[in-house]
């Protein structure tokens, strides 16, 4: 059986911040693969939400940053542009650009 990907408690805080600031946004959903991938004045990328509150030793909100096997996996064959983890409202902006 399939379970539906968890995610961050605070993504859709950081969503809404991203479209509000003018950013198209898509959720995806493969195991490892980055949270969002997300569009802003031409330019692509990938965003990683870790939620900041969370304290680690679960396997999903590990706050500290810190990529799951999966992630770290997947991340290392990705030839793309680097994905960027975000924590907050802020570095969610500060990651395409606008300034909070």
């Amino acid at each position: 059986m399939k379970y539906a990907k968890q995610r961050d408690r605070n993504e859709p805080e950081i969503v809404a911040a991203l479209v509000a600031a003018g950013a198209a946004v898509l959720r995806l959903s493969e195991t490892g693969v980055p949270d969002l991938l997300v569009e802003y004045r031409g330019v692509a990328m990938l965003i990683e939400v870790k939620n900041p509150d969370a304290k680690g030793g679960g396997k999903y909100n590990t706050g500290d940053g810190c990529l799951t096997t999966a992630q770290t996996k997947w991340w290392s064959t990705w030839k793309g542009r680097q994905p960027v983890i975000v924590r907050t409202v802020g570095e969610a902006l500060a990651a395409i650009g606008v300034t909070p």
